[in-house]
């Protein structure tokens, strides 16, 4: 067994670990084929190797005419995939432990690995949210969660021992896990991410949630339901802020996509390029943690959260009563993510603007 030095844990998409693999080898199931050979073989794989080898273990290539060639390209380790994810959690991919405790599912097997993922997460928030959802999820389902604990402890000290890893830390608490679990907000998904198109169902907190008055042009605020959280969402209507129209926020908490909200924002901020209108979700994670889980789910967002603005003008033509003729209309897509105060502001909109 080779030895690697201690490293210290960075929480990464599962495509920033399989990527540099999968780039040594001309196709997944290529890289399947050489890496199990080479495991059964007895020869040594890293950690991020061992990572690649489970996923593409799940993997199957679209069925094409030829049965035989179907054949040839099923995967033949899918009751492996717990294991070699494993296998790279002990070799230094801390990812692997999270992945192996999601690949079995429940129990407390799958409690014991997420313990580990969270125990070996280093100084990285990010992984660590992440054991700490998983195990939430799944607490209810387990038999002995303080032995799993002591299991995973015992795990974790072993590898910080054998310079797998630098360091570990303390199992999480009972009571931080069963109050981690919070709402999954997959009606905040988008349809299209890569051109800010929202889902069907994101709208819908907004929906007479706050009204007109009919004096001197004055807003009232209601209380609005959110789908899968049985409390009404606060709302505030933000004054005195130099955008064109009062903003509203929306104060519920949950999680989605492995970051942790605190609600929605409709209406634009100074410094973004939508003077009348901005949609943005809120969130407690810092700026840096926001934009990299952003980047891996395809939203077009910079390294630093800084403005993505991309404006492309093309010639429309219309007509009406006043007449027709041709106009350039700007097809403008931005997004932003900045923290303001305690909170990350994540703004993604698409506009046509007629000129």
């Amino acid at each position: 067994m080779v030895m690697i030095g201690p490293t210290t844990a960075q929480a990464r998409p599962s495509g920033e670990i399989v990527g540099p693999v999968l780039k040594q080898h001309s196709s997944i199931t290529k890289m399947r084929k050489t890496l199990r050979g080479r495991e059964k073989k007895g020869q040594s794989l890293t950690g991020a190797e061992y990572y690649a080898l489970a996923f593409s273990c799940g993997y199957e290539e679209p069925k094409g005419p030829s049965k035989i060639m179907n054949f040839l390209s099923q995967s033949k380790c899918t009751d492996q995939i717990a294991e070699y994810y494993v296998q790279a959690g002990m070799h230094g991919t801390p990812e692997g432990f999270l992945a192996a405790g999601k690949a079995i599912g429940t129990g407390d097997k799958a409690y014991m690995y997420g313990q580990a993922a969270y125990q070996l997460a280093g100084n990285d928030s990010e992984l660590r949210s992440d054991a700490l959802e998983f195990l939430s999820e799944i607490r209810d389902g387990v038999s002995s969660p303080a032995q799993a604990n002591q299991q995973a402890t015992a795990l974790a000290a072993s590898l910080v021992s054998n310079r797998r890893y630098a360091s570990s830390s303390s199992a999480a608490p009972d009571s931080v896990v069963a109050a981690g679990a919070k709402p999954k907000l997959t009606w905040l998904d988008f349809k299209n991410p890569k051109r800010c198109e929202w889902g069907p169902l994101a709208f819908r907190p907004f929906v007479n949630s706050v009204r007109a008055t009919g004096k001197n042009g004055a807003w009232r605020a209601y209380p609005t339901r959110i789908p899968g959280i049985s409390k009404p969402a606060g709302i505030r209507i933000i004054r005195n802020e130099r955008v064109q129209n009062e903003p509203f926020e929306y104060d519920f908490e949950g999680r989605w996509n492995g970051l942790n909200v605190v609600g929605l924002r409709q209406g634009s901020m100074q410094g973004y390029p939508f003077k009348y209108s901005g949609t943005a979700i809120r969130f407690s994670d810092p700026v840096s943690v926001v934009v990299r889980r952003l980047a891996s789910l395809g939203f077009p967002v910079k390294p630093d959260g800084s403005l993505y603005l991309v404006e492309k003008p093309r010639r429309e033509r219309y007509s009406g009563p006043d007449g027709s003729g041709v106009a350039t209309v700007v097809d403008t897509l931005a997004t932003w993510v900045v923290r303001r105060g305690k909170e990350t502001y994540f703004f993604c909109d698409q506009n046509d603007e007629w000129q």
